[in-house]
Order: structure tokens, then sequence, then C-alpha cells
């Protein structure tokens, strides 16, 4: 695993400017202010939330716009970027305000040495009606990273600019999220290793078998017992003593019967690699079992996706979870959603009310009740996970 060199509040590799011209840059293309995640230990991701003033009238009156140049540093390696706004002409050739065209730009790169990188991007737009971010898909490509200050084109996005996206300041704030992973360092780091030995082609490293509910198409896995016990206390306590016949390697067996095929394999993975794939479609499954498997860092993953797809319709079933599973985190930011969202105002009265809010009245009528309560009061403290106002950098 490599060492990743955080870097904060540095000024860009242009000459500082005088405070007129830095005013003028703040009035016309407003600012970015930096933000850092890390979802497990051997990941960094840089995110940027760009904030336009007045948006509507600058766009007005300019043909394009561009944020200030932010850096990105990892192992060493200085990237630079900016976000860029551009529009679509129509047949009459007049700027089309509205679809805009987002665009992230490699704008230059500082590195002793060269070498591939995979770039993924994913772009947002900060929905001020209910404080949330509305995230485009994740996009990824492999660059060649070398010293050079030439712009490159890395993506864009076209996106529709509504009421709701503008708040009460008449500002407009965009987010990127880029995670930089070094090839060369990716491909032989312990996770991609250890990725490989769980593959059905690296059998010769296997002593276990794990059986799920799977299709009748779908090989059982076969792990590594050391890894299973390191990993995971319980799920070692659950190994039991096993002949294969066909198999003299093989001497336990796991029985996790009762999950699905693919969570299984996502549980594996994560105790191979600590990632998951597709962690938006597993983390409602995987969080149960990460606490009842004693899986502190899956359910920090878990944790931190599900309130990144935190919405009107998901947080009473994010709730649910988060008290059943003793997430207090993740409850407390999901009733901290639920004081600042304007828009979950009327939708739990007996005339509007959801299913999802129904069957929490039923199962667990104290926190429906503590729910209704928070609706409306913003008189909490705790800092939204999605706020704009964050500031930091990777």
């Amino acid at each position: 695993m490599g060492v990743f060199t955080v870097l904060a509040n540095k000024m860009p590799r242009t000459a500082k400017k005088s405070k007129q011209a830095q005013e003028l840059v703040d009035v016309e293309v407003g600012s970015v202010s930096e933000d850092l995640e890390v979802p497990v230990a051997s990941e960094v991701v840089f995110r940027k939330v760009w904030r336009i003033r007045n948006f509507k009238k600058i766009v007005a009156k300019k043909d394009y716009l561009d944020s200030p140049e932010f850096r990105c540093s990892v192992n060493g390696m200085s990237t630079y970027w900016n976000v860029a706004v551009r529009f679509w002409k129509g047949s009459n050739g007049k700027k089309i305000p509205n679809p805009l065209v987002l665009c992230l730009n490699l704008t230059g790169c500082e590195t002793e040495e060269k070498g591939q990188a995979r770039i993924r991007y994913q772009f947002g737009i900060w929905d001020a009606s209910i404080r949330y971010w509305e995230l485009c898909d994740i996009s990824n490509l492999v660059l060649n990273l070398e010293n050079t200050h030439n712009l490159v084109s890395i993506g864009y996005k076209t996106l529709g600019i509504n009421e709701r996206h503008i708040d009460s300041e008449k500002d407009l704030r965009i987010m990127v999220k880029v995670q930089i992973i070094q090839s060369e360092e990716e491909k032989h780091s312990l996770s991609q290793d250890l990725a490989r030995i769980l593959t059905l082609e690296s059998e010769q490293y296997a002593d276990t078998i794990v059986e799920c509910a799977s299709e009748q198409n779908q090989e059982l896995f076969k792990v590594n017992s050391v890894l299973i016990r390191a990993r995971s206390s319980k799920l070692g306590a659950m190994l039991q003593k096993y002949k294969d016949p066909k198999n003299e390697n093989i001497r336990y067996k796991l029985d996790l019967s009762v999950l699905d095929y693919c969570i299984v394999k996502e549980l594996l993975r994560y105790i191979y690699t600590d990632k998951v794939d597709n962690t938006d479609a597993h983390a409602n499954k995987l969080l149960p079992l990460s606490t009842r498997f004693h899986l502190p860092g899956l359910t920090a993953l878990c944790e931190r996706t599900l309130l990144d797809s935190m919405t009107p319709n998901t947080v009473p079933n994010i709730l649910l979870l988060a008290d059943q599973y003793g997430c207090e985190n993740l409850r407390k930011a999901a009733l901290h959603y639920c004081e600042e969202s304007t828009a979950l105002k009327g939708t739990i009265q007996p005339t509007g009310k959801s299913l999802a809010w129904r069957v929490m009245e039923m199962v667990n009528p104290d926190l429906f009740l503590e729910a209704c309560e928070s609706i409306g009061n913003s008189s909490s403290t705790l800092d939204s996970p999605t706020s704009a106002g964050s500031v930091s950098d990777a």
C-alpha cells in the first residue's frame, strides 16, 4: 500500500494575483472549496465544490465559465485541474443557456516518473430545495501522466439547471469527485494480489468451501481460512471441519447458505481486498452482515454509501437500518437530513404518508415519532457529510 501525500490550501502554479484581480475572479467564476474522502484505507477521493456566484446573471453575460484551478497530489505526483461550463449553440448560432455542459480538464501535471493512472470522476449538482447532492454516474479512463502544462479534456456531462438548484443567495454549486489510481502500484498492491487469489483459478490457496444460496451452474467459493479468521472472529468461529472427496486440500466449510450468491461474493471481496463492487446496490444488505460479523471497515463503507444515496424516499429505510443495527452515526445523519429537508414536510402526514413511513410507524413507533419531531426542526449542530460548506483538501 502506498503512502499518500496530502497537500492542502496551497497556491496554484500561477503567480499570486492582486487583491483587485482576485475579487474579480470571485465575482466572475466563483470559488472552489475542497474536501477529502477516504472510502477505504487504500483510496483517496478528492472532492471539490465550485460555487458560482449569482449564476443566472453570470451566465447571461458570459459565453463560458472556468473554475479556479485546483490541485490533487498523490504519492509525490501533483495534478492540476479545473471544471469548465460550456454551452450548446442552436441552429441560429446563439448560445443555449440550459442545459449546460460540464467539462473536467487536466490543466497540468508534475511528476518525477512517467506512468499510467486510472482516473475516476463524478459530477454532482446541489439541490438547494432539499439540501442534497444530485450525482451523475461515475466515469473513468486511463491516462499517461508526465510533466506537462498542456490542457487535456477528461470528459463532460450535459446537465439541466432548474430553480431547485439555485440557492437563496442566487448561487449554483457544482461538485466533482476525482480519484487517481496509479496503475502500476494498483497492479501490484496487496489488495489486488489477494483479489487474484480469491478467483476460482487460484484454488491452490484454498482450504475452505463457502456454501451459499447459489444457482445450479454457480460454483462454490473456495477461500483461505487464515484470512477468514484474521478478518472476522465471528466468521472464524463458524468454520466447520470438512472433508471434500474431490479436493484433499479442503479442510473446512463455512455455511452461509441463507445468503444470496452475489452478497456472499461481495462479502468475501471485502474480506480479501477492503473493497466492494457496486456498493450502491449492496450496501443495505451488507450493512447488517458487517455488524453481525464484526467488520467495522465494511460498516463504515456501507454507511458512507447510504449517506451519499439518501433521498426523501430512502431516508425512512436508512433510519430503520441504522437503528436496528446500532449505527449511531448513520442514524444521527439521517435524522439531521430530516431536519434540513424541506421536501419531507407533509410526506408523513396521515393523508400523504408513503409506504416506507407507514412501515416504520408500525415496526418502530418510537423512531417514527423521533423522525416526525425532527422534520422541520433545524436545531441540530451535526455536520452533514454532504454539506457544501465543508472545506478540506487531499
